[in-house]
């Protein structure tokens, strides 16, 4: 593809926060259109809450936004939501996202009122720019591509959040039909993929994915920015959270580094916590 640079350059769009300051510095500002984010990780350490989180604050920063799994269902989504507004403005409560979701919360007089509130909130606050996508197992990336062209005729700026990047298959140049990729090697797909939403991003979007810590170098070559997500094993934590630390290992816009994090996985919740001095 030939491209006139005179044209493009100095034409930055704007940047959506992603809810983290240190990482909003390492994507010199934001997300911003043509943006891959990689979000690593073993099974069960977070990677989902992460991403998840990441959508939910670039929605409230009025940027559409499409979460898109072959794995979590609406009920699910809307359950860890709120289970994060539940866990800011009702710190006592204690309920976590797996009681909303099996529809506990709702029977118990108790948390009846206070779980309705936090779903108001979260409707108020992201409904009209959240999007949901439940898509199929072994998925192709068109279905996601279409999502994100859908964003970008609604808003000035489109983000899209692919969780669990192994669940889908890849199309276009070189990639597999749907029967192929339920036979290929992981790896190839995995790469495939990755490839594959670098071309959405450069159609005017940002992406945000999560793949396995062993994935890892597999899709840095066709990302932004690639961290990965883990414990830190040198800070207490409190009862019912975990200290946990998002590592940058490469970034082509800015610097790398550690993003220091506490999450409270009951709640979904990841909050940026003060560097030890």
């Amino acid at each position: 593809m030939q491209v006139d640079v005179t044209t493009r350059l100095g034409a930055l769009s704007a940047a959506t926060a992603t809810g983290f300051s240190s990482l909003d510095r390492m994507l010199s500002g934001g997300l911003r259109s043509g943006t891959v984010l990689s979000i690593a990780g073993a099974p069960g350490v977070g990677r989902t809450a992460l991403a998840l989180l990441i959508g939910y604050m670039a929605a409230r920063a009025k940027a559409g936004v499409v979460f898109a799994s072959a794995s979590l269902d609406a009920t699910e989504v809307v359950a860890r939501l709120t289970a994060r507004a539940l866990h800011r403005e009702y710190p006592d409560a204690h309920t976590p996202y797996g009681v909303i979701w099996s529809g506990q919360a709702w029977q118990d007089a108790a948390t009846h009122r206070a779980v309705a509130d936090s779903v108001e909130t979260v409707v108020k606050k992201v409904g009209a720019q959240f999007h949901l996508y439940r898509a199929a197992g072994l998925e192709s990336t068109n279905s996601l591509a279409e999502c994100a062209a859908h964003q970008w005729s609604r808003s000035e700026r489109a983000v899209l959040v692919v969780d669990d990047i192994e669940a889908f298959s890849a199309t276009g140049e070189g990639a597999l039909s749907h029967a192929a990729a339920a036979n290929a090697s992981m790896e190839g797909r995995v790469t495939h993929v990755a490839y594959d939403l670098r071309r959405i991003a450069d159609q005017g979007c940002s992406v945000i994915f999560t793949t396995l810590a062993r994935h890892a170098d597999l899709v840095a070559p066709a990302v932004t920015l690639a961290g990965e997500l883990r414990a830190a094993t040198d800070t207490p934590s409190a009862p019912g959270e975990r200290s946990m630390e998002f590592s940058v290992y490469k970034n082509r816009i800015g610097e790398i580094g550690v993003v220091p994090l506490r999450f409270v996985p009951g709640a979904g919740l990841f909050e940026e916590r003060k560097r030890r001095t």
